[in-house]
């Protein structure tokens, strides 16, 4: 029997994450989701919510808007649970899973103008523009509530999904470093001292200042990249202390593991790497006793 999903298309191929189909995530999603609404009607009070009921206190104000809420966590609640079976049998995409999000908005827009006509709301806005039609007004009042709803669950949607993404990522990083050795690994730190790049030590070739940022030029996939660094060199330097990564100029520190040679020039010394389309970097004065040290300590 051929087990697997059907893929769906309809959006676009880009494959959707599977952490963001984790239950523990899709209810973090939710809770914030519903703490970031509950706390945006009681400060910006959308859709002129305040004057449905005539006469309302802040007391009251906040405990239909926390059944707002709380009713509108069930539909997308319950959204997820639908989205859990049909992940069973339909593989979505991201784009499939951004349009579902969207169709929460617009149902709990249909959910609230429902109310807005039930509780009166759909009255006192013809009576403040008694030129419209009552579907005209229900329309407008449709519209204007998926504009806000959307708005309202933008935001926390938005930081729910770079959370996420963040936690998926450093999740494998320490997949990867579990799997290669940890003398092999370098963790590059900016100046908050967050990791932002952990690399097998050989692949690295040298680091650059630029003004508020190293630069480390390395190899992946046989191609040399950079990579911009938000530090500088003597923070690099002392977390790098240990390793054949070493400061050997004032604008920048080399690795050893690819110097093939120390050429003499008048008063100073020049690196020579084992990829020719590396520049030679002059190694100044300061650090010139040290650098020898280290190249014969790190020659293979």
């Amino acid at each position: 029997m051929d087990t697997r999903k059907y893929k769906l298309k309809i959006f676009g191929n880009k494959e959707l994450p599977s952490y963001l189909l984790e239950t523990n995530n899709v209810v973090r999603m939710i809770l914030f989701t519903t703490v970031y609404s509950l706390v945006f009607i009681n400060i910006f009070r959308p859709f002129n919510s305040e004057t449905w009921i005539h006469n309302i206190n802040s007391t009251n104000y906040f405990m239909y808007s926390s059944l707002m809420v709380l009713i509108g966590m069930v539909v997308v609640s319950l959204s997820r649970v639908i989205m859990n079976f049909v992940v069973k049998k339909v593989q979505l995409t991201f784009p499939d899973y951004v349009i579902w999000l969207v169709s929460d908005a617009v149902i709990l827009s249909i959910f609230y103008t429902f109310v807005a006509y039930k509780v009166g709301f759909i009255d006192n806005f013809l009576n403040d523009n008694p030129e419209m039609t009552t579907w005209e007004a229900i329309y407008s009042i449709f519209w204007k509530s998926t504009a806000n709803t959307v708005w309202m669950l933008l935001i926390p949607y938005t930081i729910s999904l770079l959370f996420l993404d963040n936690q998926y990522l450093k999740n494998r990083i320490k997949e990867i470093d579990a799997r290669i050795p940890e003398s092999n690994i370098v963790h590059l730190k900016d100046e908050k001292g967050e990791i932002r790049l952990s690399i097998n030590i050989e692949n690295i070739l040298y680091a650059e200042a630029a003004d508020n940022y190293v630069i480390v030029k390395y190899i992946n996939n046989d191609k040399i990249v950079d990579f911009l660094l938000r530090t500088n060199l003597k923070k690099l330097s002392d977390d790098l202390r240990d390793t054949p990564i070493q400061r050997c100029h004032r604008s920048f520190m080399i690795n050893l593991l690819h110097v093939t040679s120390l050429k003499k020039d008048v008063t100073e010394f020049i690196i020579q790497f084992d990829t020719t389309s590396i520049k030679d970097i002059t190694v100044s004065k300061t650090y010139q006793e040290a650098i020898m040290e280290a190249f014969m300590k790190y020659q293979k």
